[in-house]
């Protein structure tokens, strides 16, 4: 489903908030129970609702649907509607993880209510891609830090992203989970160009001034992650934060909106 993908792209981009980097924004917020992905053999399912901007910059957000399947295996590869598909790895306090996603894509018009912006007429479709997601995190008792890239496969001249995050366990108990989490966001100079810049033609097709980018910090965020366990299968999982965009990105003529809230719940079935 094209826009559920798009939404995705999105919320890997804020899982670094309270999670490791690219983690799944609906596992679990407690780092220090949470079991390693390469222990065993687990299948979740669910549903859940995220607002989430139109696009990074959009002065209106909306509500998109939020499908969720994963499954794990005892040897750490992974099928996911969230991550990909890919290999998680734990030594210790260290996890290593690689997948093969989809992601990138924007629409400059609104073609649906989950997809596309009225606001971007004439700057051109951007098309999604195979990404690959690398990320490597690192547990120091309640707090762990993380760093994370997405390198574009089939769309080149959408360049890489790469983020910066840190989490903290604030609360752990049986029954609920909730952690602080900050990140920051790299873009190379493609990255930047593409989503941020206006070219001379997108200029003369929309309206917009031509504005040239470079590389540079595109984002920093910050959110709150609260998993609540309502028995062995069953777990709703909220993440409440926000992300401003800086540098070129929050200089851009398309950006309408410097800071806007993120918010997502899920009901997760677990077994």
């Amino acid at each position: 489903m094209k826009p559920v993908a798009i939404t995705l792209a999105t919320l890997c981009a804020i899982s670094a908030l309270s999670l490791p980097c690219h983690a799944d924004p609906l596992a679990s917020a407690n780092t220090e129970d949470r079991p390693a992905a390469a222990s065993q053999d687990s299948m979740r399912l669910g549903v859940g609702l995220a607002y989430i901007p139109e696009y990074a910059g959009a002065k209106k957000s909306r509500v998109v649907p939020l499908p969720i399947f994963e499954r794990t295996f005892s040897n750490g590869m992974f099928i996911s509607s969230t991550r990909g598909l890919g290999i998680q790895m734990a030594q210790d306090n260290l996890q290593l993880s690689a997948a093969l996603s989809y992601g990138g894509a924007r629409a400059d018009h609104r073609r649906n209510v989950f997809e596309g912006s009225d606001a971007l007429k004439g700057m051109g479709d951007i098309d999604g891609a195979a990404q690959a997601v690398l990320s490597a995190s690192y547990r120091f008792d309640a707090i762990s830090v993380s760093l994370g890239t997405t390198q574009n496969l089939g769309q080149r001249s959408h360049g890489s992203t790469y983020t910066l995050g840190s989490s903290l366990q604030l609360m752990s108990t049986p029954s609920d989970q909730i952690g602080l989490g900050i990140s920051a966001e790299y873009g190379d100079r493609k990255h930047v160009q593409t989503y941020f810049g206006v070219t001379q033609q997108q200029s003369q097709n929309s309206g917009y001034h031509s504005f040239s980018t470079k590389a540079g910090f595109t984002s920093v965020g910050a959110a709150v992650n609260w998993n609540h366990v309502i028995d062995k299968q069953w777990s709703v999982h909220t993440v409440a934060g926000f992300k401003t965009l800086t540098g070129d990105a929050a200089d851009s003529p398309l950006t309408k909106r410097r800071t806007a809230p993120i918010l997502l719940t899920g009901l997760i079935y677990s077994f």
